[in-house]
């Protein structure tokens, strides 16, 4: 059996500074919020840190470290309580669901973002109002059911329909289907 090298505390301090800024580009590229993504991104290097043990050396440092964020984001995406750090979950939802790798996300970006906006410009008025409220103003379902004359369940359901028609809607424009 093979003993595995790991990384001495000096050597994770430079992949940290080496890696720092592709790994922030990573975590907005997953549709985290822009007032979040160094809050997730420290989270990451914390857990890479409390994880160090089980990285082998010689490895790739940056995959391993994407991997830790986009499951932090994926466990962000399932706290519903939390206040939402996302972007849209259509765009989230097809973005979590890919290779890890920061070209892929890139250039995926380049392709949805324009497709994101098609797709909204597409919706009846009133699923733009009630997007515009929910993500552009922040309000949350019972916030936005009291200004509306609505229950809040009501507008948790118009918003799940209208991110499931986005969704759709982005993944005929891109070409990508996901289950």
């Amino acid at each position: 059996m093979v003993a595995h090298q790991h990384l001495s505390i000096p050597q994770f301090e430079g992949l940290v500074r080496e890696h720092q800024v592709s790994l922030r580009v990573f975590v907005r590229a997953l549709g985290v919020d822009e007032a979040w993504v160094d809050d997730l991104a420290q989270e990451a290097f914390l857990v890479a840190y409390r994880r160090l043990d089980s990285y082998e050396n010689g490895t790739d440092f940056g995959k391993w470290l994407r991997t830790i964020a986009r499951n932090l984001v994926a466990n962000e995406r399932r706290k519903s309580a939390r206040r939402s750090r996302l972007l849209p979950s259509a765009v989230a939802d097809v973005l979590l669901t890919q290779d890890s790798d920061t070209d892929f996300v890139s250039s995926t970006l380049d392709e949805l973002v324009p497709a994101l906006r098609e797709c909204v410009k597409q919706l009846p008025a009133r699923s733009q109002d009630l997007l515009q409220r929910r993500y552009t103003a922040g309000g949350n379902a019972a916030a936005i059911a009291r200004e509306l004359r609505l229950t809040a369940d009501s507008v948790r359901q118009s918003l799940l329909r209208i991110r499931l028609a986005v969704k759709k809607c982005i993944e005929s424009k891109t070409g990508t289907v996901r289950v």
